[in-house]
């Protein structure tokens, strides 16, 4: 009985071998399970407040997925300005420049092999304000001759700022500090010029602010010269110191020059500076007068002593020069002196 129950028991473990078999004769494995969940992004911005012009990075702090590796998980960045970028599953920072006011939204996408999507996480605000550059900038002559400074004023510049650079658009700039509150320049053509200030700070250069133009032209502009006669003409008294004006429509007057001889009786006599010398005849007063050159003073006045000086008849050689060497007509005033 034990011997039957033994070869019934392998029989039916046969039919049942046999049955699965027949079963699963020509049904495919298997597949492991299909990949349905989309990756992770965790992003954060360096800087969310800017100058138009500067840059703000975007940093991805975590990219990764269950099934595709990170090299495979694409990234699409959205930056809210119309400008996107498409990154391989790196954690490489990508910069983006922002040009105009205003707030924008940056964005982005994680894309796995098999499609699946997510969007980034933001460590911090995903939002970027753009102001307009701080400071007010003047220029303060719109037209300058050339050998003139041209001088641009700064104020109202953050603490910030690490750099203040103007670019004076003759291919030339100046860098200067926060601190400073005017800046020169010397151009050296005859033409507009347009003038752009740039801050610097932790985010970088702004784009800058144009803040005008400046005409510089060439001085062809001769100056004018006079004596001013005194009270008392006829006095020897009025005549020890000489004294007259000047204008210049350009740059301004460098120097006048003057030269005094004087006719006593019949004789000639010429002044060296420091004394009157009698001379042999008038051509030699005139050849051996000394030029005494003077500057103007700030309200356009001269002024010469003369030392010596008596009776007869006195006459004053006169004229000026500006500073770009443009001469005056050359003048004589003659006065007798009888007192």
């Amino acid at each position: 009985m034990r011997l039957l129950h033994h070869r019934v028991l392998s029989a039916l473990i046969t039919v049942v071998l046999g049955a699965v078999a027949g079963l699963t004769a020509g049904t495919p494995a298997m597949a492991d399970d299909a990949d349905v969940t989309a990756p992770v992004g965790r992003y954060q911005l360096d800087f969310t407040k800017l100058w138009d012009g500067q840059s703000a990075a975007l940093t991805p702090l975590e990219v990764s997925d269950d099934v595709s590796a990170q090299a495979d998980i694409r990234q699409y960045i959205d930056w809210g300005d119309g400008g996107f970028t498409y990154l391989d599953g790196d954690e490489k920072p990508e910069k983006h420049r922002f040009y105009n006011p205003g707030a924008y939204t940056v964005t982005v996408r994680v894309t796995d092999q098999a499609g699946n999507s997510s969007s980034g996480v933001f460590v911090g605000t995903a939002t970027v304000t753009v102001t307009k550059m701080p400071g007010t900038y003047k220029i303060v002559k719109k037209t300058v001759y050339a050998g003139d400074p041209a001088i641009v004023t700064l104020t109202g510049i953050p603490s910030g700022v690490t750099k203040v650079r103007v670019w004076w658009g003759d291919g030339k700039d100046t860098t200067v500090s926060r601190t400073t509150t005017q800046v020169k320049h010397y151009y050296s053509g005859s033409t507009s010029w347009y003038v752009t200030v740039l801050l610097t700070n932790a985010a970088g250069e702004a784009y800058g602010r144009e803040i005008g133009s400046i005409y510089t032209t060439y001085d062809d502009y001769a100056p004018q010269v006079s004596v001013t006669k005194p009270s008392k003409p006829t006095y020897v008294s009025s005549w020890r110191t000489v004294r007259g004006k000047v204008s210049d429509r350009g740059r301004g007057t460098a120097a006048v020059g003057t030269a005094f001889i004087q006719q006593r009786g019949s004789s000639w006599y010429y002044y060296t500076g420091k004394k009157w010398t009698k001379a042999k005849s008038l051509n030699q007063a005139l050849n051996r007068a000394r030029t005494i050159e003077v500057r103007p003073t700030a309200k356009n006045t001269w002024q010469v002593k003369i030392k010596g000086l008596k009776k007869g008849t006195l006459c004053v050689f006169y004229a000026a020069v500006d500073k770009d060497g443009n001469q005056s007509e050359a003048k004589v005033k003659k006065q007798k002196l009888t007192r």
